[in-house]
């Protein structure tokens, strides 16, 4: 069966040269937010737990993903049978950053479910502990179900060596006839098309389909309504007191910041992963028709952008572009008032004393 009507090599070549422009923006950005969190620790208050684990999970992903880029560019011997599971991983870590983000928007809650006026010191304490105690099943969860999903995806008998020698064996013969590297290219979501290339894989390309849309779906749904919740509660409480008075409008300008995070933190995932899933739904309703893949490659450019940019717009909106984060990195927040009631994205992160 040839191929015919899908990317050629110089198309693929452009994609993968789309990758290695803007992966290394998301491993740059997430490694920065990685290293100034740990070195400035102590320095650190809640927040810093889900951002470092945030910034690691989409560096482990970018890092994953431009390595498969980089084979592809090299064209790597071995390419074919390493994007087997290269490819999957790169997407388990974006998954992790997902659930994290998840997490992230459910701890921001916290206000609407109110506060008491002067909290003692040991309500305090004890608070904290139980969050902390609550956290690390959660943080257990988030990390080890994607991972044992990753595992079972590649022990799962669809993957053995016959296989990956029957579709070295098709890709070979495909090459020969078309003078393509099609098949042996390590692109995201190239073989959503459904070529004879894919064939032996058609469940795990199917798994990996329902599971990026369930995933990304729901986490955009729940963030949304999270953030659409807390927006009302601010809009509904900010004259009733819980808010403090200041004359140069410093906190009509918070609250508006609050606004605009919780919009920014659901725009990084629509931004990114919307071209990947209208790309996927695309490819799914047009394979029996008689487009071609080759129209679809200018989707295909922006989806490759747009997914290797995930890192770093996540290390924009959750840390670097967050007056809270930078300041209490330069060890600046000097506050003039108090900020105890006020979102978990937007609470300040103060420096100790």
């Amino acid at each position: 069966m040839e191929l015919k009507g899908v990317l050629d090599d110089k198309q693929i070549e452009v994609l993968t040269i789309v990758y290695l422009v803007f992966l290394p923006l998301s491993v740059i950005g997430s490694f920065s937010v990685l290293v100034v969190s740990i070195v400035r620790w102590k320095q650190l208050q809640e927040q810093v737990h889900l951002l470092v684990q945030l910034a690691l999970a989409d560096l482990l992903a970018a890092l994953i993903l431009m390595s498969t880029s980089v084979f592809n560019h090299v064209s790597f011997e071995s390419g074919v049978v390493i994007c087997q599971y290269l490819l999957p991983l790169s997407l388990t870590f974006y998954f992790i950053s997902f659930l994290l983000v998840l997490v992230y928007a459910w701890k921001s809650k916290s206000p609407i479910q109110g506060w008491r006026a002067s909290p003692t010191e040991d309500e305090v304490g004890q608070s904290q502990c139980r969050r902390k105690i609550v956290a690390l099943p959660v943080y257990a969860i988030v990390w080890l179900i994607p991972i044992a999903m990753y595992v079972a995806y590649v022990h799962t008998p669809f993957i053995t060596s016959a296989d990956l020698i029957k579709f070295a064996d098709l890709s070979v013969n495909a090459i020969a006839r078309n003078n393509s590297k099609y098949c042996t290219s390590c692109i995201l979501f190239l073989h959503v098309w459904r070529d004879s290339c894919s064939d032996p894989e058609e469940i795990h390309d199917d798994f990996i389909k329902i599971s990026l849309f369930l995933v990304v779906i729901t986490v955009m749904l729940s963030c949304s309504v999270i953030y659409y919740t807390i927006g009302k509660w601010y809009k509904a409480n900010k004259h009733e007191g819980l808010f403090p008075v200041e004359g140069d409008g410093r906190s009509r300008r918070r609250i508006r910041r609050v606004f605009s995070t919780a919009r920014n933190m659901v725009m990084v995932i629509l931004f990114c992963w919307t071209p990947a899933l209208v790309l996927i739904l695309l490819c799914g309703l047009l394979y029996r028709s008689r487009i071609q893949q080759q129209s679809l490659f200018f989707l295909y450019v922006i989806q490759a952008a747009s997914v290797s940019l995930h890192g770093f717009l996540n290390s924009m909106v959750y840390a670097w572009r967050r007056p809270n984060f930078t300041e209490a990195v330069l060890g600046e927040n000097t506050p003039l008032v108090g900020q105890d009631r006020v979102a978990f994205f937007d609470e300040s992160l103060r420096s100790s004393l």
